[in-house]
């Protein structure tokens, strides 16, 4: 199978993990990331025997903990349910866009079954990071949602690229 993927793909990737740069999350002063972001755009990547999590047609990006700690929801195909991320909010470096608000960085390991009709127990290792962008007065979110089967010896993943806009 081959994937191609385009420019924007590419650079939300980019963006979204730093670049390479060893960031610190935030402590004060965070930036404001929260918001009700419509999604836009979502395209996976991979194929693997277990239901990958997935983003609802809106996503809601919250922040607690004064700011430094972000909070996303994300559905489980599988249990038909919600399951809450949370990680950290980083502020924007001397090199990002000019327009980049901030980004984050959430992970979560679950154990749950392969899909719906499948009931074997698999363990999971559930990854969100983005950034949130203003752009036209707007907010912007882009991001990639990875879930991974850790136990398995093929390490399959599948990538979610989504992004959405906000007010």
């Amino acid at each position: 199978m081959t994937c191609r993927l385009s420019i924007p793909v590419l650079l939300l990737a980019l963006a979204s993990g730093g670049c390479g740069a060893n960031r610190e999350p935030c402590t004060d002063n965070c930036p404001d990331l929260s918001g009700v972001y419509a999604i836009e755009h979502a395209s996976p990547m991979g194929d693997c025997a277990f239901s990958p999590y997935l983003v609802g047609p809106t996503v809601q990006l919250l922040q607690n903990d004064n700011g430094r700690r972000a909070v996303l929801h994300i559905i489980d195909p599988a249990l038909r349910m919600e399951l809450e991320l949370t990680g950290d909010v980083y502020a924007p470096g001397p090199k990002d866009d000019p327009e980049q608000l901030g980004s984050f960085q959430m992970t979560a390991r679950t154990v749950r079954s392969a899909t719906g009709s499948d009931s074997r127990s698999m363990t999971l290792d559930v990854s969100a990071s983005g950034m949130v962008s203003r752009r036209d007065d707007r907010r912007v979110l882009s991001a990639t949602l990875s879930t991974a089967d850790v136990a398995s010896s093929k390490g399959c993943t599948v990538t979610l690229s989504f992004t959405g806009r906000g007010g």
